[in-house]
């Protein structure tokens, strides 16, 4: 691959939308997913594109993530669709992408991973209530936010504007592991890197130019991450040094299955705590009162998490959606982050970076036991 570059004359997004219109226009691409700016620019949505000219909203490096994209690509790729289908992703959405593909979820047929560089994304809520307390043009909401970010990432001593998401401030993969197309803003200070290979950088056009500065931002901006992770790793540790420890954590759960709603490796159609194992006719919760003399309600939320962590701790990409979709606010990011940062350790795999490498839960061998 190579390093194209698209200057921006402090128009950051609306370079990239005439780079994005490009990809359709030149039949690279059939249809786009990516994130489009909706609600005066107050949130964004991934949208499914076929005309350029739809593409006026499009923010590629979107600060929020409602839902982890990973999951629309299963469903837009499950039957192998004919149409060349581009999808404008985060990191951590791709290495999700990847562990669905081997799990057989999602296909790589006709597909064109648009990767983004990731600045980190917020709450959506949070990021709501910033864009209403702007003072800048709606026009240059977006645009401005952008820019602020990207000052925050160049001066390591400039805090965001608003906080990151847990699972943000701690990530380890702030650069797309696998993508046909990577678009950077790490290493540049007046336009975007774009990196493909060198046929489509022909066929669309672009300047071939080297980006000396972008490993140094990754590396500076992973440091940090990096120093966090390590202490929250070690205070999670030291909270749920044993089961009732981690019992106390979840005490305020209701079993809500909103964190599995959003977990995009959650993927069974039929889930076991939603068949009749874990919702029975009303006589067996007072024969099971009978016995404990109380029960509480709902029963068995030490079980599901432990089943949940159980299930999806090898391929966990630590997006952090369970964390946002959880009405209780439960640290759900740090607890399954850790949790699978030790088991993928001890299993030697790293989720959603190669799509050779097997699922260890998936593949048997020998020498495990």
């Amino acid at each position: 691959m190579v390093d194209a570059y698209l200057k921006a004359d402090g128009e950051i997004l609306k370079t990239l939308r005439r780079f994005l219109g490009n990809l359709l226009r030149k039949g690279i691409v059939d249809y786009l997913l990516v994130p489009q700016e909706i609600s005066h620019s107050r949130t964004l949505t991934q949208t499914l594109v076929k005309d350029p000219a739809h593409l006026e909203n499009a923010n590629p490096f979107s600060p929020v993530m409602p839902i982890n994209s990973a999951a629309i690509v299963s469903s837009l790729t499950s039957d192998k669709p004919k149409k060349k289908l581009g999808v404008v992703l985060k990191p951590c959405e791709i290495r999700a992408l990847v562990e669905l593909i081997k799990l057989g979820q999602a296909s790589l047929d006709n597909l064109v991973i648009i990767g983004t560089d990731c600045l980190g994304t917020f709450e959506v809520e949070d990021y709501a209530r910033y864009i209403d307390d702007m003072e800048h043009t709606k026009e240059k909401m977006g645009e401005r936010f952008l820019i602020e970010c990207r000052q925050s990432i160049v001066h390591s001593d400039t805090d965001y504007p608003i906080p990151l998401r847990p699972a943000c401030r701690i990530c380890q993969t702030i650069t797309p592991p696998l993508a046909h197309i990577i678009l950077s803003q790490f290493g540049s200070d007046d336009g975007v890197i774009i990196r493909l290979e060198n046929n489509l950088a022909e066929k669309l056009n672009l300047e071939i130019r080297e980006s000396p500065n972008h490993e140094k931002q990754v590396a500076q901006i992973l440091n940090r991450h990096t120093a966090l992770r390590e202490k929250v790793f070690t205070e999670v540790r030291e909270k749920m040094e044993t089961v009732n420890d981690f019992a106390d954590v979840l005490a305020t759960c209701t079993r809500c299955y909103a964190c599995q709603s959003a977990c995009p490796i959650c993927y069974c159609r039929i889930c076991f705590f939603r068949t009749e194992t874990f919702e029975p006719e009303s006589e067996r919760y007072f024969r099971w009162a009978e016995k404990e003399d109380a029960l509480r309600m709902p029963t068995e939320i030490l079980l599901y998490h432990l089943t949940r962590l159980n299930h999806i701790s090898a391929s966990c990409v630590g997006c952090g959606m369970c964390e946002s979709a959880c009405s209780r606010h439960l640290p759900l990011t740090t607890i399954f982050t850790t949790v699978a940062h030790d088991v993928q350790k001890d299993l030697q795999y790293q989720p959603g970076m190669s799509l050779e490498d097997e699922i260890p839960i998936s593949a048997f061998k020998e020498p495990e036991r």
